[in-house]
């Protein structure tokens, strides 16, 4: 409500139109020094799905290149085993973005990985099992380090 008197005062007479610039600078300029950094370490339980997808992205190594048919799609299946390993360790590290590409790469590869699951049932039953674990533990995956910030866990 404002006065028709004094037009530049509201009910509880505060005047911020017309504050000097020292006053203005102190309201922007907070102190952040004080104020909690994040944690970027992970978990017990997200540090355990992280390692367990690294074993399991071992363990499906040589069912991957016992049914490559050329020499090249051997070289591209070790070479993106070597690449997810080194993704996992950089998450294990503490690097946010390597959980921002983490949890990506996660979700494209149970993306890409689950619609395919019923064709590989049928095809190639032992193909359905690893892939529904790959499944299984790249979900896990995901939701625990997307959730991580939400409840951290107290050392």
């Amino acid at each position: 409500m404002r006065y028709l008197d004094n037009p530049q005062h509201d009910m509880n007479r505060s005047d911020l139109a017309f504050l000097p610039d020292a006053g203005l600078a102190d309201m922007k300029g907070w102190d952040t020094s004080d104020l909690p950094t994040p944690e970027l370490t992970l978990g017990r339980w997200t540090r355990r799905v992280v390692v367990a997808t690294a074993v399991w992205s071992v363990c499906e190594l040589p069912f991957e290149v016992w049914f490559s048919r050329t020499a090249r799609e051997v070289v591209c299946c070790v070479a993106a085993k070597l690449l997810w390993l080194a993704l996992v360790f950089f998450v294990l590290t503490g690097s946010r973005s390597a959980r921002v590409a983490y949890a990506f790469l996660c979700t494209i590869g149970l993306m890409a990985v689950a619609f395919g699951l019923p064709a590989e049932y049928r095809v190639f039953p032992l193909g359905f099992i690893l892939s529904s674990v790959e499944c299984v533990l790249k979900a896990t995956a995901f939701v625990c380090i997307v959730s991580e910030g939400i409840y951290p866990e107290e050392a």
